[in-house]
C-alpha cells in the first residue's frame, strides 16, 4: 500500500482552504447557472405556449396567419379591380359637346353636337339642330372614332373633343364651331 506523505498542519490547512475555495466557487457557478437555467425554462415555456395568452409562437403563428389571409384578400381585389378595368373600357365615359347656331338668323347657339365614347372610340353623336318652328334630332353610331355616316364639322368637332377626355375648353368648343 502507498503510504501517505505526512503533512503538517499548516500544510493541511493551506490544503483544505484551497479546497473550500474551489467549492465555494462551484457553488456559486452552480447557483448562477441554476437561476440562468431557472429563467430561460420560464422563457421556453411562454414560447412553448404553455402559459396561455403570453404565448409568442402562438402569436407569430396568428400574425403570420393574418398576412397569408390579406395577401390573399388583396391578390383577389387586384384581380377584380383588373376585370372592372377591362369591363370599364366598353363603358360610355367620354363626352365632349359643341354648341352653334345651326341658321343665321337664329342666335342663342341652340343646336349642339354631342358625342359619347367608350374607351375604344366606340359610342355615338347626337345632333339637335334648332329652327323657328321645330327641332330635328339625329343620332349616329361611332366605331373607332369614325361613323359610316357622314359627319358634319361639329360632329367632327364634338368626336374629336371626346376623345380627348373632355380637356376640351369652351376656347376650343368655340374654335370647332368657326369651322
Amino acid at each position: 500500500m502507498p503510504t501517505v506523505p505526512d503533512l503538517t498542519n499548516e500544510q493541511l490547512t493551506l490544503a483544505l482552504a484551497i479546497v473550500a475555495g474551489l467549492a465555494l466557487i462551484a457553488f456559486v457557478v452552480a447557483a448562477i447557472s441554476m437561476a440562468k437555467l431557472r429563467k430561460a425554462r420560464k422563457e421556453y415555456v411562454v414560447l412553448r405556449g404553455e402559459s396561455g395568452p403570453r404565448d409568442l409562437l402562438a402569436a407569430v403563428s396568428h400574425a403570420m396567419r393574418q398576412v397569408e389571409s390579406i395577401n390573399s384578400r388583396v391578390d383577389s381585389v387586384v384581380t377584380r379591380q383588373e376585370e372592372q378595368a377591362a369591363i370599364g373600357r366598353f363603358a360610355l365615359q367620354r363626352f365632349g359637346m359643341v354648341r352653334y347656331d345651326a341658321f343665321e338668323d337664329m342666335g342663342g347657339r341652340l343646336s349642339f353636337s354631342a358625342a359619347i365614347l367608350d374607351d375604344h372610340g366606340d359610342g355615338l353623336v347626337m345632333t339637335s339642330i334648332n329652327g323657328r318652328t321645330e327641332t330635328r334630332t339625329y343620332a349616329k353610331p361611332v366605331t373607332r372614332l369614325s361613323s359610316e355616316h357622314n359627319l358634319s364639322g361639329e360632329e367632327r368637332a364634338a368626336i374629336d373633343l371626346a376623345a380627348a377626355g373632355n380637356e376640351g375648353s369652351s376656347k376650343q368648343h368655340r374654335a370647332a364651331t368657326s369651322n
